[in-house]
């Protein structure tokens, strides 16, 4: 399948905006009408013990209709056990609840579109009784991956007739029973795998006696979207969903993952937003973050409130709070909503939202790429093949803010494992106001051209070092990547981090002869600050061994000596799947994770290495 660049790919930055933006200014969705829950422990607890009206585990596939737009291609959705995608840009099968007796998979990325929009339609075979409620959330899990000109709807009908014709671009304020899926969701986003999407139907299905629900996909060259164990259930009274939580140490909205101790400010803007799904108003409404050292102890913390809250209504609390030095390690951020009404019980889970940032002098990374909480980190990537126009000189840049002059040694950058040996790439450093008025030839650095071997590829990581270090004074500045895969024949991917919603031009891209847009991610393209790190540094671990390889499922490792090792594991798009250790040697098991091609990271705090494990 072809990728091609859309004009809708994102935001045009215009010239003389604003550099970033604090999260109050970032745009709501105006019509809130889907709560999301990114995170295992908000998914455990929205789901677990909810008595459900109605529901389907897709162990019967005679319970749905697939269908597809006559006049459109015939692309349909798929139901069964162990569904995979077979296109040329895989997404990994949803790790659903009850995946193990099937699941529901549209597989854009395998049906051999050229152009034409895509409109595809699974909706229950039979009608649900409504009746006896009148407040009433659709639910499902599903795992979700976009590309640039494709929607995701869900249509609600209660006669199986009023069924509308939705495009991409269709306008849906006017339509009221039909849904966003995802709403407001990036392009090139990927979602949590799986991810809980409860959706509140009451204006439409509440107390009707026969209702319909209608999974829609319309799109052109998407990827897949995965759906499992749908429900109805009754809405709660009392849920206040804290969708998101945030700290910058710029103060702007930016959310770094490695933070230099020579960078920091005497404060941190600190809040979150958060949404009440309940039927009723909440009062009294706190929002209390607390942010730990590696000893588990508090070293600053935040807490604001808002007096009431009605339904279906987000808002958002943030406050500059002053902090103290922070010694170089890890700082883990918790923050948790509560309200007069609900301070705990069934969907208490959904309050608490967790932010992980690290203080160091090596490294200054907008990305959090390997650190963020368990469950929580999503990764996309970006490269020559993602664009058309994009083969050769396509340009990835991430904003860095100076508050105190420093030198920078050179420049890291981390690789999707599709990358392939053989392309060239040349680093550079640029002026913020350059780069926004399209102008990315006035390089402050530039470097000389680098090849992409296979040792790059199997570290995950290329780090290119100046021959002299660069001073960077106060201000802001963008490290660049520019990609040359000589016309799609080696390929270069670089990893996306979207974890942390960050705000318009923290990250941005330069497509040749077009312009220069938004990406509304963190590339992981990193500053280095220290000049010990080389090269060298990449794989150079010795002494560990992991076999059988190919291996079923469970992988042995040898380290050669008794110390502590951590070990990571990553599928092909670069997501963490695993996270474990061993003492000497030891074994690993991952016979619950998808047949294909992992990467293992194993280190002992001083040296690393990467091996490629092939699952069958």
């Amino acid at each position: 399948m072809n990728k091609f660049y859309l004009t809708a790919l994102t935001v045009t930055i215009v010239a003389g905006g604003a550099m970033a933006q604090t999260k109050s200014q970032m745009p709501l969705s105006q019509r809130v009408k889907a709560t999301i829950d990114q995170t295992p422990h908000n998914f455990q607890s929205a789901r677990g013990g909810v008595s459900a009206i109605w529901s389907d585990d897709f162990s019967d596939a005679n319970n749905w209709v697939l269908s597809y737009e006559v006049g459109a291609p015939a692309l349909n959705w798929q139901i069964g056990i162990g569904l995979e995608n077979t296109g040329t840009y895989p997404t990994a099968p949803i790790q659903s609840t009850t995946a193990a007796n099937g699941y529901a998979m549209l597989d854009s990325d395998g049906f051999a579109n050229q152009s034409l929009v895509e409109k595809s339609y699974m909706t229950t075979a039979n009608p649900i009784d409504l009746s006896a409620v009148d407040r009433v959330v659709l639910q499902f899990e599903s795992f979700y991956r976009k590309w640039t000109s494709e929607e995701c709807y869900i249509v609600i009908s209660t006669n199986n007739t009023d069924w509308p014709d939705l495009t991409p671009d269709s306008d849906i304020s006017a339509l009221p029973n039909v849904f966003y899926a995802w709403p407001d969701m990036e392009v090139q986003a990927v979602i949590n795998n799986p991810t809980l999407v409860r959706i509140n139907i009451s204006d439409v299905a509440g107390n009707a006696p026969q209702v319909w629900v209608r999974f829609v996909w319309t799109g052109t060259y998407g990827y897949s979207w995965f759906v499992d164990d749908v429900a109805i259930i009754e809405q709660p009274a009392n849920d206040v969903v804290l969708n998101n939580s945030f700290i910058s140490h710029t103060g702007n909205g930016e959310e770094y993952g490695c933070i230099p101790s020579s960078q920091l400010n005497s404060s941190m803007l600190m809040g979150g937003e958060f949404y009440n799904f309940g039927y009723d108003a909440q009062t009294n409404i706190e929002l209390a973050m607390e942010v730990f050292n590696d000893q588990n102890e508090v070293v600053f913390s935040f807490t604001d409130s808002e007096p009431s809250v009605a339904t279906e209504l987000s808002v958002i609390l943030e406050g500059n709070v002053n902090i103290p030095a922070l010694p170089n390690g890890l700082y883990r951020a918790s923050a948790t909503v509560t309200s007069s009404e609900e301070q705990s019980g069934l969907f208490f889970g959904n309050n608490t939202h967790l932010r992980n940032f690290t203080v160091n002098d090596e490294i200054y990374a907008l990305d959090g790429i390997g650190q963020h909480p368990d469950g929580y980190q999503a990764l996309g990537s970006i490269g020559t093949n993602s664009f058309e126009d994009g083969a050769d000189g396509l340009m990835i840049f991430a904003y860095y803010e100076v508050s105190n002059e420093m030198d920078v040694h050179g420049i890291e950058f981390q690789l999707q494992s599709t990358t392939r040996a053989g392309g060239a790439v040349i680093v550079s450093i640029h002026d913020t106001t350059d780069v926004r008025n399209n102008v990315v030839t006035n390089a402050l650095y530039q470097g000389d051209i680098y090849d992409i071997t296979e040792a790059d590829t199997i570290a995950g990581f290329v780090r290119i070092m100046f021959d002299q270090p660069m001073s960077l004074s106060a201000g802001g500045y963008y490290a660049g990547v520019e990609l040359f895969s000589g016309s799609n024949e080696n390929d270069i991917r670089i990893l996306n981090d979207l974890t942390v919603p960050q705000p318009a031009l923290a990250s941005v891209i330069y497509i040749p002869a077009d312009q220069v847009y938004t990406n509304g991610n963190a590339s992981a393209i990193r500053l280095v600050l220290d000049p010990s790190l080389s090269v060298g540094d990449a794989g150079s671990l010795r002494g560990v061994s992991m076999y059988p390889n190919p291996s079923n499922g469970i992988i042995n490792v040898t380290t050669g000596s008794a110390e502590l090792h951590l070990v990571e594991i990553f599928n092909v798009m670069g997501s963490n799947v695993l996270t474990t250790s061993v003492n000497g040697n030891g074994s690993i098991d991952l016979s619950g994770n998808a047949p294909g091609i992992y990467s293992v990271r194993i280190s002992n705090g001083e040296a690393f290495m990467v091996q490629r494990i092939v699952l069958n």
